[in-house]
């Protein structure tokens, strides 16, 4: 474009406003576009030459600039941002083209499936301007943005995180509260209530920073409900501390009520009350700490990185650092990047790690979409999902690249077809002979006690390590209700005994005999049985054995639940070894009995346990005989919680395994790993037949 005589003027609503040091440290300017809500930062010069623009001619404009500017702009620095301000339609013009070149500024009309399908997955419905309301709230917690405050907090904190690390066994204890239907609903109660808070924080920082808070609302993310404030004025803020304190306020406000509830799980009586106060110290922990500073996403992490490191659209750039090592990889001639202020491995390993980072949700939602939505709704989804934020920035990229593929030298060919072809004959040839599946050790002679019934504990004989035998007391229970239904029986027993005395002595009421001997007999039965009870709640050793597992929160006078777990016995002469495994349905055909196998504990690297295969199920599992592998309990085996109790995701079949060599008996059931011997086979080829599978089955075919 050569530099017109007369500047063609700028649209009337374009705003400027300071923006602090460049990532070199000379003054920048930030100019706004509100028709498209975005901004530009500028340099020195291009403020200098805009502030001069009004002149109106630029002949004019370069004359002022000489007088105003020790190194002033030159003709082509003008004609550069004259190029620009057209190439981004900031002018005004009032010819009928440019009429027509604003209004395609807007974004054109979506058929309304179309928009459906591209938006499921985060979908913004705003409630309210809560502008007012901040307005009013602001001023009185301005002592939230003290630093005294804050070094209150910190310490709190800290003390209370020495506390819960001396407290593992029962912090254990009610995390297991977390999966119950309770447990649940706190979960969800905590969820609204810290979100909740999150951004008010937010909202409450930013008008503190005298910007406008507009608009507040609930976001479906793939239909999940989460609230959210815009706070986009936030970068008109020049002063990057300013920014950095508004994006950190919702996670400092998540710490706080994290710091405030640990001190009330810490204080608290066991009961009802204190487990909520766990279950909203680990979500706020959890949410603040692994979610929100994420810095991937463009949520609060990626805002506070930006700000730290006082870089404007940190995630443009580092996408296009990213395209430039990547192209220039492949051998294309291609320009540098901009990359100011922070080196260019720095950018483009950030814009790599966010590609990868989201390759791997949008699969994940995909996978959350498919199994949670009917199949006729799940499929279409599951597949816009992949297609829309997978497989169309592939082909953008590739088409980008396509034309200019002259420029890659023949050798690169050469060395990217011979890739291609090692590529397809590791997906094709059989080359793993071995199979891979978790697994849990455990001695195949041990007894488990548990608790008959719930009870207190009246006495406990034995500690861990300690030798029994067979006959011996372990455990000794007393129940209240138990021993108050004998009383109440041995008397009803004593009265109906004395009623059928009197009837054999007495003529009018002998006929009544009958009667009076089945109730007598219906008694004691149920004397007997609750007899039965009681006994039942002296817990004893039936062989010779070793006290392993007795949990320490086992003492006199604690309540003790039903099925509680009280010890196990570990044979005391001795003990023989037993895997099972779990492997995959694509697997298991290719185990076969006698098989080797290497079971690796887990947390033990140095230890290898071989053994050999004993039985292969021929039918797939529900359920896993050790609840520490399913998922539920963050194991490797996918497990959901149905009414009928915890149900494997997929098919699985148990593998048994002897161990071979003499091992000392471990004092609890060990998870880990195996490794089977097996044919050969190609896991990518198994990993599609799995999915196939998987599709499949979901789909009734």
């Amino acid at each position: 474009m050569a530099l017109p005589e007369h500047l063609p003027p700028l649209r009337d609503d374009i705003e400027i406003f300071a923006a602090g040091p460049s990532p070199l440290g000379t003054p920048s300017w930030r100019l706004y576009d509100p028709l498209r809500n975005r901004f530009f930062q500028i340099g020195e010069a291009e403020f200098q030459m805009l502030a001069h623009w009004h002149l109106g001619s630029s002949a004019a404009a370069l004359a002022a600039l000489q007088d105003a500017m020790p190194l002033a702009p030159e003709a082509a620095n003008l004609e550069a941002l004259l190029l620009f301000l057209h190439q981004h339609q900031l002018l005004a013009r009032r010819e009928r083209s440019a009429t027509a070149a604003l209004a395609s500024l807007a974004p054109p009309p979506t058929p309304w499936g179309s928009w459906l399908l591209h938006n499921y997955l985060f979908l913004r419905v705003p409630l309210a301007n809560p502008d007012r309301f901040y307005g009013w709230l602001a001023p009185r917690l301005e002592f939230l943005f003290r630093p005294g405050f804050w070094i209150v907090i910190a310490l709190l904190g800290l003390i209370a995180v020495g506390q819960v690390m001396t407290q593992t066994d029962r912090f254990g204890a009610t995390f297991s509260y977390a999966f119950s239907l309770e447990g649940a609903l706190w979960i969800a109660l905590s969820l609204a209530l810290l979100k909740s808070t999150h951004e008010v924080g937010h909202g409450v920082a930013a008008k503190r920073q005298g910007l406008r808070v507009t608009r507040t609302g609930v976001a479906l993310l793939v239909l999940w409900p989460v609230l959210y404030t815009d706070v986009n004025d936030i970068w008109k803020l020049a002063d990057w501390r300013a920014r950095l304190q508004v994006s950190v306020a919702g996670i400092a406000t998540e710490l706080v009520f994290a710091v405030l509830a640990t001190w009330g799980w810490l204080l608290l009586p066991e009961g009802p009350l204190q487990s909520a106060m766990f279950i909203i110290a680990g979500t706020a922990w959890v949410l603040s700490l692994v979610i929100n500073l994420n810095p991937f996403m463009r949520f609060d992490g990626y805002y506070l990185l930006s700000d730290l490191l006082d870089y404007p659209n940190l995630q443009e750039a580092s996408f296009r650092a990213a395209r430039m090592v990547l192209r220039r990889w492949i051998g294309l001639n291609e320009p540098p990047a901009p990359h100011a202020g922070l080196p260019l491995w720095a950018l483009a390993g950030f814009g790599f790690g966010t590609a990868l980072y989201r390759l791997v949700l949008f699969l994940g939602i995909a996978y959350f979409v498919f199994i949670s939505f009917p199949p006729l709704l799940g499929v279409p989804l599951a597949a816009v999902e992949i297609g829309w934020f997978i497989v169309k920035p592939v082909v953008a990229e590739l088409a980008a690249m396509w034309p200019r593929r002259s420029e890659i030298t023949r050798a690169r060919r050469r060395w990217y077809g011979a890739a291609l072809v090692g590529l397809l004959l590791v997906t094709v040839l059989p080359w793993s002979g071995r199979v891979e599946a978790p697994a849990f050790l455990t001695v195949a002679a041990r007894q488990n006690l548990f608790v008959p019934a719930s009870a207190q504990v009246r006495a406990l004989h034995v500690h861990n390590g300690q030798r029994v035998k067979a006959g011996d007391i372990v455990l000794e229970l007393a129940s209240p209700e138990l021993a108050h239904r004998l009383v109440t029986l041995e008397a009803r027993i004593r009265e109906a005994q004395a009623r059928l005395d009197k009837a054999a002595t007495n003529s009018s009421t002998f006929d009544q005999s009958d009667v009076l001997q089945q109730t007598l007999a219906e008694r004691m039965v149920e004397r007997d049985s609750v007899q039965a009870e009681i006994a039942r709640l002296t817990v004893r050793a039936s062989r010779n054995a070793i006290v392993r597992d007795l949990p320490s929160h086992i003492v006199e006078g604690r309540w003790l639940r039903m099925n509680e777990k009280i010890a196990t016995l570990l044979p005391a002469d001795g003990a023989t070894l037993q895997a099972v495994a779990y492997v995959r349905e694509v697997d298991y055909r290719r185990v076969r009995n006698g098989a080797m196998v290497r079971f690796f504990p887990d947390g033990d690297p140095l230890t290898v346990m071989r053994g050999t295969v004993r039985a292969v199920s021929v039918a797939a599992s529900s359920t896993a005989a050790e609840r520490a592998l399913t998922s539920l309990s963050h194991g490797p085996l996918p497990a959901v919680q149905t009414p009928a109790g915890e149900r494997l995701h997929g098919a699985f079949y148990a593998v048994d395994v002897n161990i071979d060599a003499p091992q000392a008996a471990p004092g609890r059931t060990m998870t880990g790993s195996v490794r089977i011997v097996s044919a050969a086979h190609n896991p990518v080829l198994d990993g599609l037949t799995g999915m196939l599978a998987t599709i499949n089955a979901y789909l009734g075919f």
